[in-house]
């Protein structure tokens, strides 16, 4: 079940060709919540979902199917998806239906058809071999309409490398044992971190001679690759730069909006503040949204094909959005547990001080600059590991945030502790790099 769960999530990302809504083209003014055609077709697919993981049923795939037959514009990762289902369990009109289906939509990958196992019982069929070659061909047509082939094919000898240190990571990974030591899995960690700075500077190259590329210039799946370069970097800034540039390329059309609405969160997220989109997503909830009761409204304005329910789960959970008196409530408690912080800090219980900060920190936004900053001032006072851990991180999310007195941060006697750990060196780098 897992495996196949993250099948669909990665379909999201890998297929070539998925329909989007444009500045021009998409109509999704009215709220998800409030249509009631909408309403019946987002209720079919989480039904259809909540069946699809428990028992993957042939009703769940019809349900799922005749969901995405509803959509204003389809989302045709979910026909394959109908498909894993009816091929295995022997519903061969159906299982190529839906496939036919997803072609329609834009579906132009034979090797993705071709690698998804739950298809193999169809391979011996004759309309298999005529359907690879209807795909090819859509696949051949499409890219002629490519301006750049040649930087296509340089994006993505980029993610293949990404891909192959990452896969040799967890294999390295995997030949650890209990004795390992966090030093071992950083060294490991190495070469992944010297391919996504490969990665970086090629694509800040492409960046200045060509803007960013989007569809137009490089596909759907040369788009899908550059977004993915600052997804994986961890530099905030150049994550920053480059959503800016996507913003553009998605007013114009020419990119997948779900590529600036799952930046713009990954970047909230890895500065403790709160997602616009909800695409950020947890094992079993969202991270923490901005505004809950809005989140769908701006999802169907930046043209998102789905309500953050069904993207839910799509991710196999179920999201119901939180109330008021949950939402203030969540608030209130980050604020107890920086209280708790302060108090465990006077009594010297550095342990306890660790845990409280840390929840505090956790409900994304709930904790302020100055407290962030206040409390880094007394963690960087301790002769802790975690505790000089934890305020180097909040350092540098003030930094990613550029709060406005970021540059006090070099000057503040506390830190002085500090100074002598290598990361003291990259606050210095990043208040540099902010200004």
């Amino acid at each position: 079940m897992k495996r196949i769960l993250r099948t669909i999530i990665c379909l999201a990302v890998v297929i070539t060709g998925c329909k989007q809504a444009t500045k021009n083209n998409h109509k999704l003014e009215t709220k998800y919540s409030i249509q009631k055609d909408t309403q019946e077709w987002v209720g079919l697919m989480i039904e259809g979902y909540r069946n699809f993981n428990t028992d993957r049923s042939t009703k769940a795939a019809d349900q799922i199917f005749e969901a995405t037959e509803l959509m204003p514009i389809k989302n045709l990762e979910n026909y394959l998806v109908s498909a894993m289902v009816y091929a295995p369990k022997g519903e061969r009109e159906k299982a190529f239906l839906s496939i036919e289906r997803a072609i329609e939509e834009g579906f132009k990958n034979s090797d993705i058809l071709s690698s998804i196992s739950e298809y193999s019982s169809l391979h011996n069929d004759p309309r298999w071999d005529a359907l690879i070659s209807k795909v090819n061909k859509k696949q051949e047509e499409y890219e002629k309409t490519i301006q750049n082939p040649e930087l296509l094919e340089m994006l993505k000898y980029l993610w293949a490398q990404d891909q192959e240190v990452l896969a040799q990571y967890e294999k390295n990974v995997e030949s650890l044992d209990s004795t390992a030591t966090d030093g071992d899995y950083s060294r490991l960690f190495i070469p992944v971190e010297n391919r996504w700075e490969i990665n970086k500077n090629k694509l800040d190259s492409i960046i200045s001679i060509h803007g960013w590329p989007g569809n137009k210039l490089v596909g759907e799946e040369g788009s899908k690759v550059a977004w993915g370069i600052p997804q994986h970097h961890p530099d905030i800034f150049f994550k920053t730069k480059c959503l800016l540039l996507i913003k553009e390329a998605t007013e114009k059309g020419d990119v997948d909006p779900i590529h600036y609405a799952q930046l713009k969160d990954r970047i909230a997220r890895e500065t403790w503040q709160k997602q616009k989109y909800g695409t950020s997503m947890g094992e079993s909830a969202p991270y923490p949204i901005e505004d809950p009761a809005s989140v769908n409204k701006k999802r169907s304005q930046l043209g998102l094909l789905e309500p953050i329910e069904v993207y839910a789960i799509y991710h196999g959970f179920e999201y119901t959005p939180p109330s008021q008196e949950a939402i203030q409530s969540s608030h209130e408690k980050a604020q107890v547990n920086y209280k708790k912080f302060e108090n465990f800090i006077d009594l010297k219980k550095i342990d306890s001080a660790n845990t409280c900060i840390a929840k505090a920190i956790s409900a994304y936004g709930d904790i302020n600059n100055e407290q962030l900053y206040d409390a880094s001032m007394l963690l960087a006072q301790l002769n802790n590991k975690r505790s000089q851990h934890i305020c180097l991180s909040i350092l540098k999310v003030l930094i990613w945030r550029k709060w406005d007195k970021r540059v006090e941060i070099l000057e503040q006697d506390e830190f002085d502790r500090l100074h002598s750990q290598n990361e003291w060196e990259e606050i210095k780098r990043l208040v540099k790099m902010s200004i």
